[in-house]
């Protein structure tokens, strides 16, 4: 857990350092005077459309284990991006499963297989929206090769969760004979965490909800988008939405590395990408902050808000987070 923390806050640090270097503060200072605040309304609107549409999605995932009232799927939903925005390396990702459990009993490894799942479904929707990018404007090579790889690896890791999924008993049989030939305790827990996260995955056979969820997904990177449209008035760039959806994609595929925060990941990724379009580092720097700050800031808020009512302790889920998983599959 320690060295997580080292990691992230270092790769925070490194992309701060590079996205500061060169930068004549003066300028950055008078740019993020002149934005045009009003615009921060209705973008501060989309953002938490986008939590309620995430939440909304993530319900529809879980599903065939459990159904929740929207409001209590907002409530988890903002508690779990909270602790993924401000924990590095992802760990954050086990709040809403850990949430789960606390509830309803569920195994966290059954709920972790709706997050791997609904990862996928974003890099394939934001994949898709490269792709459209890429037959509208031109883009460096750099980033055309990083999404085209990207949806190779996001189309086979999809491929193999439906797989799991349809054949189900066939997958778990072929793992069983593996697990067969280590030592029992660690085949107990290893057998226990795939049976448990097969079942996570019993959405991906029914077609049409697959479909749903495609399409939920896409529309949650396409208002994602919007917000950085949204941010181009503030700023006065004369740029269209195209550019947003370009801008968005990279700074998602920037937010992969484990900073807290994204700290310095998202706002280098602004900086390099508003770069391709002519403007100037403060400027860029300025909008990266601002949009940055708009992003993050409401969720966390959000999260806080409703964390005293889940009975939820930041420092016991970090403590916790881990046995969470070990005990309840070697003593299950």
């Amino acid at each position: 857990m320690k060295k997580n923390f080292i990691i992230g806050f270092a790769i925070s640090f490194l992309f701060i350092y590079l996205s500061l270097r060169g930068i004549d503060f003066s300028e950055l200072k008078t740019s993020l005077k002149s934005a045009n605040y009003v615009y921060l309304f209705p973008a501060l609107l989309l953002v938490l459309l986008l939590l309620l549409i995430r939440s909304y999605r993530w319900g529809v995932m879980l599903s065939p284990l459990i159904k929740y009232d929207q409001k209590t799927l907002f409530v988890i939903t903002s508690i779990g991006f909270m602790v993924g925005s401000i924990i590095p390396a992802r760990i954050g990702e086990i709040a809403r499963p850990y949430l789960v459990k606390q509830k309803n009993g569920i195994k966290m490894s059954t709920t972790i297989a709706t997050v791997v799942v609904e990862r996928v479904f974003d890099l394939l929707a934001m994949m898709s929206i490269l792709f459209v990018v890429i037959l509208a404007i031109p883009l460096p090579a750099t980033l055309f090769n990083s999404g085209i790889t990207i949806l190779i690896v996001s189309i086979i890791v999809f491929m193999f969760l439906i797989f799991l999924a349809v054949k189900k008993d066939f997958s778990l049989n072929k793992a069983d004979i593996i697990f067969e030939k280590m030592p029992n305790k660690l085949a107990s827990f290893l057998k226990r965490i795939l049976h448990s996260f097969v079942e996570g995955l019993q959405i991906l056979p029914d077609i049409k909800k697959t479909l749903y969820l495609f399409f939920l997904s896409v529309l949650v990177w396409v208002l994602n988008s919007g917000t950085f449209y949204i941010m181009f008035y503030a700023f006065g760039f004369q740029l269209g939405f195209i550019d947003a959806c370009a801008l968005m994609v990279v700074a998602a595929i920037s937010v992969i590395l484990p900073a807290p925060g994204f700290v310095g990941t998202f706002h280098y990724a602004c900086i390099l990408g508003l770069s391709y379009f002519g403007i100037q580092k403060a400027e860029a720097a300025s909008y990266a902050v601002l949009t940055h700050f708009l992003q993050i800031v409401p969720i966390i808020v959000l999260g806080f808000v409703f964390l005293p009512f889940q009975r939820l302790s930041l420092p016991g889920f970090l403590k916790k987070e881990a046995e969470e998983i070990k005990s309840e599959h070697l003593d299950g």
